[in-house]
């Protein structure tokens, strides 16, 4: 069942799709659920679904790729073309996804309040990909990982020598 948007939105998005006896309610409500399937894929690991509220441009994308899907499948494949404009629209979709989902562009909500974009669940760290330092054994056995010794001798012998800093 659809969250984001409904059926007579996609028909009001390109109302010609309701005009073929081929294309049902039914079969525009599967491409919607099939649409809106993949657009919480892009974004669950970055944003806390379901949303309470079906922010406006989730619901914006949901239509516009809901039509997408009905066209490639019924206009585009149906008649064994290639339709560019299609194509273009598909690949909108997918880098307003992208930045949604990099946080470049925020997501709000109907009433224009940021939506929490969770860019993962610890704090940035940059020696995180490296055995801890300091534990809480005997400080005898504790050691620095010699992967961070090395990779911090490549970072200075990869540096440009420069005597004003």
């Amino acid at each position: 069942m659809p969250d984001y948007t409904t059926v007579p939105k996609v028909l009001d998005l390109y109302p010609r799709v309701g005009s073929m006896s081929t294309v049902t309610s039914s079969n525009i409500a599967f491409y919607i659920d099939q649409a809106e399937n993949e657009i919480n894929g892009h974004l669950i690991n970055n944003y806390t679904l379901p949303f309470s509220a079906t922010p406006p441009i989730i619901e914006s994308i949901s239509t516009e790729y809901s039509l997408i899907k009905i066209l490639e499948r019924f206009f585009t494949q149906g008649v064994g073309s290639e339709n560019k404009w299609v194509d273009e629209r598909r690949k909108i979709v997918f880098q307003y996804l992208d930045k949604l989902n990099n946080g470049e562009i925020g997501l709000f909500n109907s009433s224009k309040e940021l939506i929490a974009y969770k860019s993962g669940d610890a704090i940035y760290s940059n020696t995180k990909g490296y055995d801890p330092t300091f534990t809480m054994l005997d400080e005898t056995l504790q050691e620095i990982d010699s992967d961070r010794i090395d990779d911090e001798l490549d970072a200075v012998e990869d540096e440009v020598y420069n005597p004003y800093w």
